[in-house]
């Protein structure tokens, strides 16, 4: 079902709030009772201009506390989501894929894919090599503030960019 006709004619109250993070964003939507997984799906995907989006799910903590992906052929609220509003979600990558230089074509979706593989990195759920974390802090810094201006820079600019694994640091 198209989204225009989800949410035409609908009051407040045959809807819910849910909450969708991304690593750089938070989104609220009031979601229609019967919208099923790919309704939000399709929604949060369009809002935050995003094509390439087979790589991504939406992740939520069930009732019993466990990591479950929403399925998207099922109506959300059928789903054994948090019943606390809004609800939580968690937007990320499901997959991923061999080849990121072939694959990825569009801006937002590798940096999407970087903003999780640096929080996986820092988070050490991935494993990475002392020089190489050090190595992509510094990539990251220039991506992020570019090059190095002595003239512009500020000692101690950096303090408060989590940029290396705990690990690394002692």
């Amino acid at each position: 079902m198209p989204l225009r006709d989800l949410f035409r004619g609908k009051s407040a109250s045959k809807s819910f709030p849910v909450k969708i993070l991304t690593l750089d964003a938070e989104l609220e939507f009031n979601l229609p009772w019967k919208a099923n997984g790919r309704d939000l799906f399709d929604l949060v995907g369009r809002t935050i201009g995003l094509r390439e989006t087979w790589y991504f799910g939406l992740q939520y903590e069930d009732s019993k506390n466990y990591i479950a992906w929403l399925k998207m052929d099922k109506r959300v609220q059928d789903q054994d989501i948090p019943r606390h509003t809004p609800v939580p979600f968690v937007f990320l990558a499901k997959f991923y894929p061999e080849d990121v230089s072939e694959e990825l074509v569009q801006e937002v979706t590798q940096h999407l894919f970087f903003l999780q593989v640096k929080q996986s990195i820092l988070n050490m759920d991935i494993y990475c090599p002392p020089e190489m974390s050090v190595l992509l802090a510094s990539y990251s810094v220039q991506a992020k503030f570019g090059d190095y201006d002595q003239a512009t820079y500020q000692a101690g600019s950096l303090a408060m960019e989590e940029l290396l694994p705990q690990r690394v640091i002692k």
